[in-house]
C-alpha cells in the first residue's frame, strides 16, 4: 500500500505542472492589474504547494538521534482561477469566463533528514521535487522543543525553516516558515510509540520573476518585462500522527490553508 502511494504520485498526474509566466502577460506588458494579480496568486499557490509539511511531532530525536524519511505530499487547489492559465496543463486552453482549472492534484516527493542536538534542539534538511515538473525545493530548519520531558506536560516546539525554488528559470521564490506544534507520546507494549500532534504554521514567501520574453517589436528587438517582488503571508494548520519503532517511523499528516489543502504520508528510519 505504501509503495503504491509513493509510485502513483509520480505518474498519476495528467499534464505538466511546469509553468510559463509570460502567459499571464498581455499586449507586451506584465504590469496590468490583472497580470500582477494573477502572478501574485500563482506564486502564492506554488509557495504553499512546495513548502514542506511538518512531518514530525514536537518532541526531538535526542542528542544522538538521526532520522531520514521519504515523504509524499498531495496538494489540492481549492479554486479555479485565471492564474492557472500559466501552467502547461492549460496550454492552448480557452475559457469564456476567464477561469482555468487547476490540476486535480499536485504531488511532491521529499527527502527529509533530521538530526538531534543538545538541549532539545534539532536541525533538518529537505529536498523536495514537484512531480511532472522540473521544479525542486531545497530547505533547512532549526527546531527547539522547550517543554520536552516536563512530566505530564505535552511536548511543545517552535521551528524556523527557510527554503528556495530550483529548476524554475522564470521564477525566484524564497519561503520562510515559522510554526509551533504540540504532541504527546504513548508507548504501545514497549515495542512502538504513537504520537498525535497538531500545530499552526505561518509561511512568508517572497516571489518575483526573471526577465520574460514577450515577443518581437517592429524593429526586430525582443520585448521583455518582469513581475516585481510580491510578499505573501499564509496561515496554515496541521494535524498528524506518527508511529515509531526501534528503527522505523511511519506518519500521516493533513495540512489546511485558504488556497491549498494537502495530505501527506511518511516512511523512514531512525538511528
Amino acid at each position: 500500500m505504501v509503495a503504491v502511494f509513493f509510485v502513483s504520485t509520480g505518474v498519476a498526474l495528467a499534464g505538466n505542472t511546469d509553468f510559463k509566466l509570460e502567459r499571464l502577460c498581455s499586449n507586451g506588458s506584465c504590469s496590468s492589474e490583472q497580470s500582477v494579480n494573477d502572478f501574485r496568486d500563482l506564486s502564492k499557490a506554488y509557495a504553499s504547494i512546495l513548502a514542506p509539511m511538518h512531518f514530525q511531532p514536537a518532541s526531538t530525536l535526542g542528542q544522538a538521534g538521526f532520522e531520514i524519511g521519504v515523504e509524499s505530499k498531495m496538494s489540492f487547489s481549492t479554486e479555479d482561477a485565471s492564474y492557472w492559465k500559466a501552467i502547461n496543463k492549460n496550454e492552448g486552453a480557452t475559457s469564456a469566463d476567464g477561469k482555468y482549472a487547476a490540476p486535480d492534484v499536485f504531488a511532491t516527493v521529499q527527502l527529509h533528514m533530521r538530526k538531534g542536538l543538545p538541549f532539545s534542539f534539532e536541525v533538518e534538511g529537505v529536498f523536495n521535487w514537484l512531480a511532472n515538473s522540473e521544479v525542486f525545493y531545497v530547505g533547512a530548519g532549526l527546531r527547539w522543543a522547550f517543554t520536552e520531558g516536563w512530566w505530564f506536560m505535552p511536548d511543545i516546539s517552535v521551528r524556523a525553516h527557510v527554503g528556495t525554488l530550483m529548476g524554475a528559470p522564470q521564477l525566484s521564490l524564497i519561503n520562510v516558515n515559522m510554526d509551533i506544534a504540540a504532541s504527546y507520546t504513548w508507548g504501545l507494549g514497549g515495542i512502538v510509540s504513537i504520537t498525535p500532534y497538531a500545530g499552526y504554521s505561518l509561511l512568508t514567501a517572497w516571489a518575483s520573476s526573471r526577465p520574460l520574453q514577450l515577443g518581437i517589436d517592429e524593429t526586430g528587438r525582443s520585448i521583455e518585462d518582469v513581475f516585481r517582488k510580491v510578499t505573501h503571508h499564509m496561515s496554515r494548520g496541521f494535524v498528524g500522527l506518527e508511529l515509531k519503532g526501534d528503527y522505523f517511523v511511519f506518519g500521516v499528516e493533513g495540512e489546511f490553508g485558504a488556497q491549498v489543502m494537502s495530505l501527506g504520508l511518511k516512511v523512514g528510519a531512525n538511528f
